[in-house]
């Protein structure tokens, strides 16, 4: 009669429940988050594009002078490496995947946050899927910003899910309880160096929560992406800025000569940490 061997059981029960850990608080989290991504047009066929492009201008009366933030982004969806050129300043961005650098940099936020966060805003939906990603239970409610219910989950990260990003970083999602469109989400930045140039206290360990509200998503290709948004304080009574996303192109070459670092180009080499605990 064979015995098996209680070291290999062992072994094998612990890389079993390592693989069968949930990143979902409930069943109804599941449920939910699963509609959401099947009326945004699934997950197969978003994580079979190869490259996505748009254009996105954001209007703040906290910009000063120029008012308008506008930039056209490539992002190859495969290795989420990117580039972006910023018309109104004549900056350009490039993450290569491990650092960011720019050319001519105007904007006041540190690039190695700025470059991914219109992926995030755009993606939502399907980030939701990424392995280092947190969802919390399920509340249904009447909220003052969107038309129908919606449904209320947070997101949040077990590590900084990228360059620029902190672990302490969330989004609470508010998903049509009709629909399953994602309505809006309330977020928070907690990238150090951002903080700084946000003048947020060293007490305090995030910038927000700020409510962002999807006012129109429009269909590319099947797959549904936020085309206008708001950005406003919890009580509706701030309006930080409006954002339009247009001319979205998927599947278009990627230019790897973008990857190429110019020698004037400078490598944003910025850490998560506030200047405090330098």
């Amino acid at each position: 009669m064979k015995t098996l061997n209680l070291s290999l059981v062992f072994g094998l029960l612990v890389i079993v429940n390592s693989f069968s850990q949930e990143k979902y608080a409930s069943n109804e989290t599941k449920e939910v988050i699963e509609k959401m991504i099947k009326a945004h047009g699934g997950y197969d066929q978003w994580k079979s594009l190869k490259t996505l492009s748009f254009t996105n201008s954001m209007y703040s009366e906290s910009l000063g002078f120029v008012r308008f933030w506008v930039a056209d982004q490539t992002i190859d969806m495969q290795t989420r490496r990117s580039y972006q050129y910023w018309p109104l300043f004549g900056s350009q961005m490039t993450y290569d995947g491990n650092k960011v650098w720019t050319t001519n940099w105007q904007s006041g936020n540190p690039p190695n946050h700025q470059h991914s966060v219109y992926y995030y805003y755009v993606n939502l939906p399907w980030l939701t899927q990424d392995n280092n990603v947190i969802l919390g239970k399920v509340t249904q409610l009447k909220h003052p910003a969107f038309k129908n219910e919606v449904y209320k989950i947070k997101m949040s990260f077990t590590k900084s899910p990228t360059l620029g990003k902190s672990a302490k970083d969330t989004f609470t999602l508010y998903i049509d309880k009709e629909t399953y469109i994602l309505s809006g989400y309330e977020y928070t930045v907690s990238y150090g160096p951002l903080l700084d140039v946000l003048n947020v206290p060293v007490t305090q360990k995030s910038y927000g929560p700020i409510l962002r509200i999807n006012t129109y998503t429009g269909d590319i290709n099947g797959l549904k992406f936020p085309m206008l948004m708001t950005t406003k304080s919890l009580d509706l009574k701030q309006q930080y800025g409006d954002h339009a996303i247009y001319d979205y192109k998927v599947n278009e070459a990627f230019d790897e000569q973008k990857m190429i670092k110019p020698e004037n180009a400078v490598v944003d080499t910025s850490e998560d940490k506030r200047k405090s605990a330098n």
